[in-house]
């Protein structure tokens, strides 16, 4: 079994890049836009967020008890499903659905792709390869997302679904490859799904926060899913805002968007390639900071200024994913016991989520009557207190 496995070390950076390749990332905004209000379009944004919140940690109790393999092909087959949804609807309530359906493929995949990854690098005793390897996988996916996303945007100038159609294709094919993956541990020594069963895992999960070092990393990774999801949502409408004041139209946004989007994801790629690099040059506390300090800035010149240098700087919006995912992960994983892994990764991204969930309910009562620049104000001082609370308490990374 451990020499048939290195088909999953093969197999995992081409799942990986697939699942992340959304060609619909540069112009879901747009879509919903063409469809409802900013308000609403906020609100269809909540709604996923409150879906993972219900899905996200039963999903990692999934993984642990069940398999890994098998909770990722349910992600891809729920994450096919909500492609098609978008497709063929055009009311809030079937988008509203379809976005559930987005929240549980996002939901089984998170935390267990990369405890799949781990759990086999550990059952071929080659955990030390983790972090340089999850470096390389982090920078083909950011890649692939780019031209994922050129595909995306240029086919949606011309209809805003091909966008959609292209990853419902997507989805499909990360189906056909994780079906062909072994589980790197027998399932039959699982535990049994249980409500019971369930509350115990997240006890155990929970207490490893008494770490404190995992604590910190933990808050960081729930701040950072608020922080990176800012400048992601509203780039878009900021884009279309931006070409309408040049009078350069906004029927160019989609087309722009994905030119964008492309090199936003090329240049995160060679980020995240060398992040492992960064951290073991200036340390992993001053390597996660720089992320947010970053992130911050980008939010901070789109919340005061409207002009088309900062496009300049919005291309460099998912460098802070990029520097943060695989020192992260490195330091997070072996802190955490494999039997519960998967639970405690789905609790981090569960958090993230809910806080994103809040944030965003809040953002749409601004961004009734339209008022983008409002709502980036607000994003802005969100940014500005995680950067100070993240900086304040960076010394329990050194704590044991």
């Amino acid at each position: 079994m451990p020499r048939s496995l290195d088909r999953n070390l093969s197999l995992y950076p081409a799942y990986a890049a697939l699942f992340a390749a959304h060609f619909w990332l540069p112009v879901f905004f747009l879509f919903f836009q063409s469809h409802f209000t900013l308000a609403d379009v906020l609100r269809l944004e909540a709604i996923y967020y409150f879906a993972v919140v219900l899905l996200e940690v039963p999903s990692g109790y999934f993984s642990d008890a069940v398999g890994r393999r098998v909770t990722l092909i349910i992600a891809a087959l729920s994450t096919a499903a909500a492609h098609a949804l978008f497709l063929f609807s055009d009311t809030f309530l079937f988008f509203a659905a379809a976005q559930i359906l987005l929240a549980g493929g996002i939901a089984f995949n998170s935390g267990t792709d990369t405890a799949l990854h781990y759990d086999t690098l550990a059952a071929l005793n080659r955990k030390a390869e983790y972090g340089e390897r999850e470096a390389l996988v982090a920078g083909w996916s950011f890649r692939l997302s780019g031209i994922a996303a050129l595909a995306g945007g240029l086919g949606a100038a011309l209809d805003l679904r091909i966008a959609y159609a292209l990853s419902l294709a997507g989805a499909l094919a990360s189906l056909a490859i994780v079906w062909r993956m072994l589980e790197p541990e027998s399932p039959g020594a699982r535990a049994i799904l249980s409500p019971a069963g369930f509350l115990k895992q997240i006890g155990r999960a929970l207490r490893e926060l008494r770490q404190p070092a995992l604590s910190w990393l933990s808050g960081y990774a729930v701040l950072m899913v608020v922080l990176n999801h800012l400048p992601y949502e509203f780039y878009q409408p900021y884009l279309d805002s931006l070409l309408r004041e040049t009078r350069a139209g906004s029927g160019s946004a989609p087309a722009l968007s994905g030119v964008i989007t492309l090199a936003t994801m090329l240049i995160a790629g060679q980020v995240a390639a060398r992040s492992i690099r960064l951290r073991d040059r200036i340390g992993l506390g001053p390597t996660l900071l720089a992320g947010t300090g970053l992130q911050t800035l980008i939010i901070g010149t789109m919340a005061f200024f409207t002009h088309p240098l900062i496009v300049a700087l919005i291309l460099l919006r998912s460098c802070p994913r990029a520097i943060m995912t695989a020192p992260r992960n490195a330091a997070v994983a072996p802190l955490i016991a494999r039997e519960h892994r998967a639970t405690f990764l789905s609790l981090e991204s569960l958090a993230g989520r809910m806080a994103f969930s809040g944030v965003l309910w809040g953002l749409a009562h601004l961004g009734r009557d339209g008022a983008l620049q409002q709502v980036l104000m607000a994003s802005f001082a969100i940014a500005l207190a995680a950067l100070v609370l993240l900086a304040l308490t960076r010394g329990l990374l050194n704590k044991s």
